[in-house]
């Protein structure tokens, strides 16, 4: 069903920007290959809020189908952690220390297979976790952390139990997103503080060529939008950070204690947000129809995409370059072995690259793209070319 209410300010103020039809379900990219014939197909449509600037899903997956497509993944993640995820992790530590004046026990929502929660253990917090991913589960009590198996929600823990809960990449896979903070603020102890990482849209807007929305995320977050639904919980906000993911630190006042009033984003911010979701979606469709044109002029004998995720998804929907791809490889262990969602093509190793044939790499990742093209660095200097998005075609 439609909804007739923004899920983060309830504004009845919206409209569609987008509406992809017959795109897969497919969850970070990658799908098991026995559940590769089992991917479904929908019409992603997102609308925008012209009150906060949230943007989200116009008729939202249900809960059963975000958890079909959790367990259509591959593997539990991050079980191998890339060298960005471990930069990213340490940012978010750097930015808690700084911004958290609390020790004790913490919460950690989303916990996969438990890295964060021997992190926090680290520097002092006593650590429960909530992870929705069996596997991850498992490999998490092996470890001897006290994990529950299930989605966050409401009775699972009883009020006022923690100085600390974190949610990192959570927030964007949540049909009701002011419910599900408003529960972890209960579970919060009077002057204990929350801890909250999502991919930030606006740079994904403003850098990416492909990629941005999919069926697994059902909200997309500006720091703006996130600093008014933080708000509106009656949180002090303490302290950010912005990059790939916005990272924000809120403090719950003590009983008696009273914070300022949120504000909205302003109209000019809502307006400049508006404006590069449109210019997102045009040079998206640019691409798409000059991108084959590209390939077949400079690489006859094809292309390898290097990247597994859901921009190479998007990518392959958007443009009609499928016949010019001799194979689709990764650095990432946990998804080797698996097909990518909506396509025909096995994710190999990119350490069997050589064994194709080929003219060219393409990233097709924004957020890696820096790290990926550093592990090209012997296939350049061989003379090997890789294309990128800059976020317009850049061949290296």
């Amino acid at each position: 069903m439609a909804r007739e209410q923004c899920p983060v300010c309830s504004a009845g103020d919206h409209e569609e920007l987008i509406a992809l039809e017959e795109y897969p379900y497919g969850g970070n990219g990658a799908v098991r290959p026995e559940e590769a014939n089992n991917v479904p197909y929908g019409t992603l449509s997102i609308n925008f809020c012209r009150l906060c600037g949230a943007l989200f899903q116009t008729e939202p997956v249900s809960i059963e189908e975000l958890d079909e497509m959790l367990l259509r993944q591959p593997v539990p993640l991050p079980v191998n952690l890339t060298k960005l995820e471990n930069v990213e992790t340490d940012r978010f530590l750097n930015s808690l220390k700084r911004f958290v004046e609390t020790r004790g026990n913490a919460l950690d929502i989303g916990c996969g297979s438990g890295e964060l929660m021997k992190r926090l253990t680290e520097i002092g917090f006593s650590v429960n976790g909530v992870e929705a991913h069996p596997e991850a589960v498992e490999l998490a009590k092996k470890d001897h952390l006290e994990v529950q198996e299930g989605r966050f929600e409401e009775g699972m823990y009883p009020e006022d139990s923690f100085d600390l809960i974190t949610a990192r990449s959570i927030l964007e896979h949540t049909i009701d997103p002011s419910t599900i903070l408003a529960t972890m603020v209960n579970l919060l102890k009077p002057g204990g503080y929350l801890a909250i990482e999502v991919p930030n849209i606006e740079r994904i807007l403003k850098r990416s060529a492909f990629g941005g929305f999919s069926f697994n995320h059902v909200q997309y977050w500006t720091p703006e939008t996130l600093r008014y639904a933080i708000g509106i919980q009656g949180l002090e906000i303490m302290g950010m950070h912005e990059e790939n993911y916005i990272g924000i630190f809120a403090r719950k006042p003590e009983k008696g204690e009273e914070v300022e009033d949120p504000m909205p984003p302003s109209d000019e911010d809502v307006e400049a947000l508006f404006e590069e979701v449109d210019r997102f979606l045009e040079r998206k469709e640019d691409l798409a129809e000059r991108l084959p044109e590209t390939i077949q002029k400079r690489f006859p004998n094809g292309i390898v995409i290097l990247g597994a995720g859901a921009p190479t998804v998007d990518l392959l929907y958007y443009s009609e370059i499928h016949d010019y791809v001799k194979g689709i490889v990764t650095s990432d262990k946990t998804r080797v072995g698996a097909v990518l969602a909506g396509t025909d093509f096995t994710i190999e190793s990119l350490e069997n690259i050589s064994k194709l044939e080929f003219d060219c790499v393409m990233v097709s990742s924004e957020r890696r793209q820096e790290e990926l093209v550093e592990l090209m660095a012997s296939f350049r200097r061989e003379g090997g070319r890789v294309l990128r998005f800059n976020p317009d075609i850049e061949i290296l």
